[in-house]
């Protein structure tokens, strides 16, 4: 549906000639004309699939089918809207309490004429509240009143969102529609092209928004690295900071990776980007808030995908470590005893869980974690042959920010433990069959292997009346949202 949007956007306005019944028939024979093509790249995908990845069949199939539009179809939508909600507060949290990003946040705030960034989000909320509460599928449309005082600031601000008449459209992985999902119908009234990128647009859209207002501002007040602040400072140091300290609270010995670069320099090697340790066991955290580049995603080429994707999380082109080397390189050094933060435990009795955390739910496709985990495989064979006691080093489990926002507060209050909730998973992927298993039981035990982490939790959790939420959090951000509201003038 989203291809026909594209195509339909760009044709000039007809008179409208056709009946109700002529024109679903016409949409209808539109969708099958455009699913041929798509089918054929799906085909093409899975034969390549099949050819670069011949040990993991069914994560080659999983993967090939889903490559290019996973998070587009596969969502629990009030979920993702709560979480991109709260994940823009802390980010705007963030850029406020450092004097350095004050001119990048009022760049920010004069583009779209808010005095303060609590207003910012009040005023998205006529628009996202509607995805967040329609309880059927349909048109979503958001009308605003031409009587009302600020009609035309209002408006102003809504199309930023929107889709400009005549814009050129970027077509690979529906990157215009991303940016702005919004189309204004008439004059005042916007219709929500696409709910699920209307409410990630509410934070993955804050990247391209603050850059854009990097961009514009003096070179001596612009910031140099804008990528480096997003994806370091804020996505790892502070976001990922904040959910693991609150995860492991009270527990072990839970260190950043900041913490660790501060009191123990570890002679230029890299460090962890997080590490706990309860008792025996202990977990090693990789954090890679990386893209996929959109033309590999987007299209039927699976071999330039895969090609991304261990560029982003194995090696990249000059071979320098990346994710599951990475991880496997601390698994070696926590062996030896050469992580001076933590030695004191036997390590043939350690159980190591490493975990790469992903900052995108796209990284959530079934078969992804196969595929990483046998990169990771790869170099423990090699710690093996080196004499190192691997044979209690857990699979490299891939968990996205999301999912640890999600259930933190569960883990934090006790209701989960994280090293029993990684130990459940283990366990759900290496299911063995049993005597007298039907062909859909042992069908489905086949399929588990190749199930995310995030589907894992979600289910295993919702057994257990928890519906990743972090209700705690939400309730302290919408007084936060609502600053200032009081003081102006009702409309």
């Amino acid at each position: 549906m989203l291809q026909l949007y594209y195509y339909c956007f760009e044709l000039p306005d007809e008179p409208d000639t056709k009946s109700s019944a002529e024109l679903e028939k016409s949409l209808f024979k539109a969708c099958l004309v455009l699913n041929g093509p798509y089918i054929a790249e799906q085909d093409q995908a899975s034969a390549a699939a099949k050819a670069l990845l011949p040990n993991q069949p069914l994560a080659a199939m999983a993967l090939a089918l889903t490559f290019s539009d996973f998070e587009l179809v596969n969502l629990r939508l009030l979920n993702i809207a709560v979480l991109q909600l709260i994940k823009s507060v802390r980010l705007f949290e963030f850029l406020e309490a450092e004097a350095r990003f004050a001119p990048l946040l009022h760049a920010f705030l004069q583009r779209f004429g808010c005095q303060d960034w609590p207003e910012y989000f009040r005023k998205l909320s006529g628009v996202t509240k509607p995805v967040m509460q329609a309880e059927n599928p349909g048109r979503i449309s958001v009308e605003i009143p031409d009587n009302q005082p600020d009609y035309e600031a209002d408006r102003a601000f809504l199309q930023r969102f929107a889709l400009r008449e005549g814009q050129k459209l970027d077509k690979a992985d529906f990157t215009s529609l991303r940016a702005t999902p919004l189309v204004e119908e008439t004059p005042g009234t916007f219709v929500l092209a696409y709910p699920v990128l209307v409410v990630e647009a509410m934070h993955k859209g804050l990247y391209f928004q603050f850059n854009q207002a990097n961009q514009s501002l003096p070179k001596t007040q612009r910031e140099p690295d804008w990528r480096s602040v997003y994806c370091d400072l804020f996505s790892e140091q502070y976001l990922m900071y904040l959910l693991l300290d609150a995860t492991f609270r009270g527990r072990g010995l839970a260190l950043s990776g900041r913490a660790i670069f501060d009191g123990w320099q570890l002679k230029g090697q890299s460090e962890p980007d997080y590490y706990f340790r309860h008792a025996n066991r202990a977990v090693l955290f990789e954090s890679k808030d990386v893209w996929v580049n959109k033309v590999a995603k987007a299209g039927h080429d699976f071999a330039t995908y895969l090609d991304e994707v261990k560029k982003k999380f194995y090696e990249d082109e000059d071979q320098h470590p990346k994710a599951a080397r990475q991880l496997a390189n601390n698994v070696k050094r926590l062996l030896r005893h050469k992580l001076p933060f933590d030695t004191d435990f036997d390590p043939a009795e350690l159980l190591i869980y490493p975990v790469l955390v992903v900052h995108d739910r796209l990284y959530n496709q079934p078969g992804l974690n196969v595929v990483v985990n046998d990169w990771f495989q790869e170099e423990l064979a090699k710690l093996e042959k080196e004499g190192l006691p691997v044979h209690n080093v857990r699979p490299l489990i891939i968990i996205d920010a999301d999912t640890l926002l999600a259930y933190h507060e569960d883990f934090r209050d006790g209701r989960l433990v994280f090293e029993d909730v990684l130990e459940e998973y283990v366990t759900y992927l290496r299911a063995p069959a049993w005597a007298g298993i039907s062909d859909a039981e042992d069908e489905q035990r086949l399929m588990q292997s190749i199930h995310p982490f995030a589907l894992f939790l979600e289910n295993y959790a919702e057994k257990r009346d928890m519906l990743g939420i972090p209700k705690d959090m939400l309730y302290q951000i919408l007084p936060i949202i609502n600053r200032g509201a009081d003081d102006q003038p009702e409309q």
